[in-house]
């Protein structure tokens, strides 16, 4: 009994979802008679016939421009979702979708089914989430610039305060999908559009309402003065509500609003130039698209390999796989916050794709600077994504101009060279004085052994966070236990408490500060005691250089921590410039802005894999693998460049 009446309450409900639409039409075009009265067939033809054709054709042709935009929606649609369908064959499937929707009505349904039709590779679901997705997208913009046309073009009075609600509706909309990139709904997450994305469908969707409501202000009668600005602003508004009705074809709700809007013109002559824009806009679309629909569909999948040739041969792969090469010991940050190592052609970097941004972190791992730029933009472009360098040498950054990118400076690096490191001379002075106060307090840095102390390395990280508030991310480090085996450990001890720790990156040539955790009440000097310890193991290891990591440096660094600077000025280092580089400063400062969100509102510590052992990866594999590797400072994945380096590096 109770699996009849749920059956029959979704009977009710199915058929209340299907009838609906076409009720609100039928009751838009009733109101409309009543109020006014629907012209009789004779005098629609008459008036239709009365267009000049050069009307009619300058409408075919505002028709055309707004469906090639519709088109571009889709291929932004494509891209966030990453079908790895983006192609002109998804742009035409888009416009020929929206086509045989908007005449069919039932959008999300009907969208979905034209585009799986047309589409061959596209599977039913995300058929249907780039129709949402459209579909949703499409109603924000459109809301966006009816708000700005109200405040421009007020078509009644009172009209701009509305203007002013939908404009700051959007905005507030953009500004939390920056915030919060991702909605979760129980077991569901919703990515929203990155900015980028909502930039291009803006325009796209700016676009396509003004090319269509171009067309109906060319097929007005003679007899209908209204100016095309008022026209067009009306159509967005009349758009939505069609939209929003879900109606075939929008028929009713597109004319009673467009009449409503419009007060005191000739209605006839409106409608007719209305019947005369749904033959254009409407029939005449819809019927190119059932054409195309009724061909035959070919089943074969066709996410085809990338048709720009600069993202031949790209590949992503682990962060485990990060090279031991690498001339930035730096870049295993990747380990942590969820990056990859990209590979583009023979060239690699360390990159973190995040929903604004794709950022490649310090220099290539391995490869060529000048030839990653086009390749690496493509990229981004293909996430709607933007593209930095974060923290780039002044010899990328040089590289960055000649490709005609961006660049600012942005930190300085402290470095020291191990070998040659003493802590005499009068720029040493300060940190004797640090290292005596340590000493006599008895403090003891040493390496930690295979077995780190994580519970109290733990303990004294809450302590340090308790202090000095939650630790920053994504291009800094933070606590985890898997992480820190990866990294070369430093202990302070004092009485057999541990007062704290560092930890330091590792590649063939190059060590570099990460963790730096200090108990609140650890006496003075036990920082001092641990990075100077580093330097001395460093040395013992003949690794030429050691980096004590970035400060900011910039115009606005006097405003962030000078305690880190004074810190590592103790060690009287280099300091090296390091800077940021993108393909526009549009991009930099999206970049820019999102890695500010990403340092100040870390996603959740990532566990890490331990490594083998402590401090120790596990070697390369004899071979040849191994030998391409030892040539190229990188696992390469490729038998044919393998090939190639290994002949290269033949005598």
């Amino acid at each position: 009994m109770i699996n009849s009446h749920r059956t029959l309450s979704g009977s009710v409900r199915t058929a209340f979802r299907w009838t609906a639409p076409v009720a609100m039409a039928l009751l838009c075009l009733w109101a409309l008679d009543a109020r006014i009265g629907l012209p009789s067939l004779a005098d629609l033809g008459a008036t239709l016939a009365a267009l000049p054709g050069w009307k009619w054709a300058a409408a075919c042709l505002a028709t055309a421009i707004s469906f090639w935009a519709l088109g571009r929606y889709d291929s932004v649609a494509h891209r966030h979702l990453r079908t790895g369908l983006d192609s002109p064959r998804a742009q035409r499937a888009g416009m020929a979708a929206i086509a045989f929707s908007q005449a069919t009505g039932f959008g999300l349904i009907t969208g979905a089914y034209a585009r799986w039709r047309l589409m061959p590779g596209l599977k039913p679901v995300q058929a249907a989430q780039i129709t949402a997705l459209v579909g949703f997208t499409f109603m924000m913009t459109l809301a966006a610039i009816s708000g700005a046309a109200l405040l421009i073009v007020p078509v009644l009075p009172g009209t701009g305060w509305l203007g002013i609600a939908l404009l700051s509706g959007f905005l507030a909309a953009v500004a939390a999908s920056f915030w919060f990139p991702a909605l979760r709904i129980g077991r569901l997450q919703l990515r929203w559009p990155s900015l980028i994305a909502m930039a291009a469908l803006l325009g796209w969707t700016a676009l396509d309402v003004v090319a269509a409501g171009s067309a109906l202000w060319l097929l007005l009668p003679d007899t209908v003065d209204v100016a095309w600005s008022t026209l067009v602003t009306v159509y967005f508004i009349a758009l939505g509500a069609a939209i929003l009705s879900s109606a075939p074809g929008g028929a009713g709700p597109l004319e009673l609003t467009v009449c409503a809007l419009l007060p005191g013109t000739d209605t006839g002559a409106l409608l007719a130039a209305l019947v005369a824009f749904r033959l254009v806009y409407y029939a005449l679309p819809a019927a190119l698209a059932c054409t195309m629909m009724l061909l035959p569909r070919r089943t074969e999948a066709q996410s085809a390999p990338p048709e720009d040739a600069a993202l031949l041969g790209t590949q992503q792969r682990p962060a485990a796989s990060i090279p031991a090469g690498r001339p930035c010991s730096e870049a295993a940050i990747i380990r942590q916050n969820g990056g990859h190592v990209q590979a583009l052609g023979l060239n690699q970097l360390a990159v973190l794709d995040s929903p604004q941004s794709t950022i490649a972190f310090f220099d290539l791992l391995s490869g060529q600077t000048g030839e990653v730029f086009a390749p690496f933009a493509t990229y981004g472009r293909q996430r709607n994504a933007s593209v930095c360098f974060y923290k780039c040498s002044a010899r990328t950054g040089t590289e960055a101009r000649r490709a005609r990118w961006k660049v600012l400076r942005l930190a300085a690096e402290a470095v020291v060279c191990p070998p040659s490191f003493s802590e005499s001379g009068s720029s040493h002075r300060q940190l004797r004085r640090k290292l005596r106060h340590a000493e006599k307090a008895g403090v003891t840095a040493l390496p930690a052994a295979a077995s780190l102390p994580i519970d109290q390395m733990a303990e004294i990280d809450h302590a340090w966070q308790t202090s000095h508030g939650k630790a920053y991310g994504t291009t800094m480090g933070r606590f985890e236990p898997g992480y820190l085996t990866h990294q070369h450990v430093f202990l302070a001890w004092k009485d057999g408490r541990l007062e704290g720790f560092i930890s330091l990156h590792h590649s063939d040539g190059e060590w570099c500060l990460d963790l730096i955790r200090i108990r609140p009440d650890a006496p003075d000097g036990t920082s001092h005691a641990l990075v100077r310890a580093a330097i001395a193991a460093a040395a013992a290891a003949e690794v030429p250089r050691l980096s004590l990591a970035a400060v900011p440096d910039h115009r606005w660094a006097h405003r962030f921590d000078r305690g880190l600077r004074r810190f590592k000025s103790c060690f009287a280092p280099t300091w090296e410039p390091r800077y940021i580089a993108a393909p526009s400063w549009g991009q930099m400062a999206l970049s820019l802005a999102e890695i500010l969100r990403l340092v100040h509102r870390p996603d959740p510590v990532r566990p890490v894999a331990p490594a083998v052992s402590a401090h120790e990866e596990q070697p390369a594999a004899i071979g040849f693998a191994g030998v391409a590797e030892a040539l190229s400072g990188a696992r390469i994945h490729d038998e044919v460049e393998q090939k190639a380096i290994a002949l290269n590096g033949a005598p």
